[in-house]
């Protein structure tokens, strides 16, 4: 019985994910009444403004433009999707300087909507690439993980000018300056190609009677092939 009904979260999950970019909780809620749908058709909440797909049985499902605040008390076991399927992630711009060195811009994508209003989060640039001739080695501000036997994987946390500002001062100036990073083709060894793209945390959190429901979604954008 405990595997069928975990056979049964990870099919509605799967579902979710054929459809949409999303973040998943259970809470105890009381019973929910409302209009039902398939659980593979959960998509469709976003087509009605609603941004949440919940279901207790994981084959019919419900909209909700929020939690509930009356969960977390109760009942019924829900399981709540955060979906983000109509949200695109702009994928950064390759910049040639030389015959030595390439550069990646991130667009400031996070000072337009729907962005400004979804608290993104943990800005990433990545670079994928054949470990042909690379050491692969983290340094710096640049981490770096082996891939399969044959691939390297760098990653470039990318500050968000006024969001990941921590600082106390009361004054703060943004430049507007591209948001940059600039590679060393060294790096890359004997690659053929290198293969970028950004990702950034979607957090949202729920405000309940007595406590709150934390979502989490990794957005991604488009991936960019660049021939070195």
């Amino acid at each position: 019985m405990i595997r069928l009904l975990y056979l049964s979260l990870i099919f509605f999950i799967l579902c979710v994910d054929k459809c949409s970019s999303s973040s998943c909780k259970s809470i105890v809620c009381p019973k929910q009444s409302g209009k039902q749908i398939s659980c593979d058709l959960c998509h469709t909440c976003l087509n009605n403004g609603s941004r949440f797909c919940y279901t207790s049985d994981h084959k019919n499902c419900q909209c909700a433009t929020v939690v509930p605040p009356t969960c977390g008390f109760g009942a019924s076991n829900y399981t709540f999707c955060h979906l983000l399927d109509d949200v695109r992630l702009p994928p950064p711009e390759i910049i040639v300087h030389d015959e030595h060195s390439v550069s990646a811009v991130v667009p400031r994508f996070f000072q337009e909507a729907p962005f400004d209003s979804i608290k993104p989060s943990f800005l990433y640039l990545l670079a994928l690439f054949s470990k042909n001739g690379s050491e692969c080695n983290s340094f710096g501000h640049i981490e770096a993980y082996h891939r399969n036997q044959d691939k390297c994987l760098l990653r470039i946390r990318v500050q968000m000018p006024k969001i990941d500002y921590t600082g106390t001062d009361n004054y703060y100036y943004d430049d507007r300056s591209p948001l940059e990073s600039q590679f060393s083709k060294d790096l890359f060894g004997t690659a053929e190609n290198v293969t970028f793209w950004n990702e950034v945390t979607i957090r949202r959190d729920e405000k309940l009677q007595n406590s709150s429901l934390a979502f989490a979604t990794v957005l991604k954008s488009d991936r960019v092939d660049y021939v070195l």
